[in-house]
């Protein structure tokens, strides 16, 4: 056992049968409150995980959780250094940093979900607006104005109006390429052809 004056916690006594204790155990925002006074008390992450009752392989994780969110990407072995940094003044929001997270894989798909139906038909890739495009052109039913004038217009503003046309006449082609390849020879033929 140390010498050291910091590494006689009073809990300390508790754990000399079972070094870790509290391994596995749920992290509690006194877990962290500690982590932060011994990182203060200038404690290596050998020390804090005994004074805490943890594992030293487990305590960097949870220390790096304790940085900002785009700062959590630094090595395991910089977490503690970088966490002192921070708090060089004693007023880091550790518990601030602690509550900020990645969005879930879910979340960041219904925030994009959301963004493109705020874009409406500016929030569609080139390639779908195209088709809507190609679908307004080709299709027999009518189709409300207001739709066809946003289209219009974004197709405009994105310099895809040629790339339509081409679009447009290679359906018309292919449209009449199919008619052509109808028999000719009466309407029975004809019927069976296309049912």
């Amino acid at each position: 056992m140390s010498d050291d004056p910091r590494d006689e916690h009073p809990l300390l006594a508790a754990f000399r049968d079972d070094p870790a204790p509290r391994s596995r155990k749920p992290w509690t925002e006194e877990d962290f409150a500690a982590v932060m006074e011994a990182c203060r008390d200038g404690a290596s992450i050998e020390q804090i995980a005994r004074r805490l009752g943890r594992t030293p392989t487990s305590l960097p994780m949870h220390v790096r959780r304790m940085l900002p969110l785009e700062e959590r990407h630094l090595p395991i072995d910089l977490a503690l250094p970088r966490l002192r940094q921070l708090d060089a003044d004693g007023d880091y929001d550790w518990l601030g940093a602690l509550a900020q997270r990645e969005p879930s894989p879910w979340e960041r798909d219904q925030e994009r979900r959301v963004e493109q139906r705020a874009l409406g038909l500016g929030g569609l890739s080139d390639e779908l607006l195209l088709d809507i495009g190609l679908a307004l052109v080709t299709c027999t039913a009518t189709a409300q104005d207001a739709l066809r004038q946003q289209c219009a217009a974004e197709l405009r503003r994105r310099g895809l109006v040629a790339q339509l046309e081409q679009q447009a006449a290679a359906a018309a082609d292919a449209a009449v390429a199919r008619l052509s390849a109808l028999p000719t020879d009466g309407y029975r033929d004809w019927d069976a052809a296309v049912f």
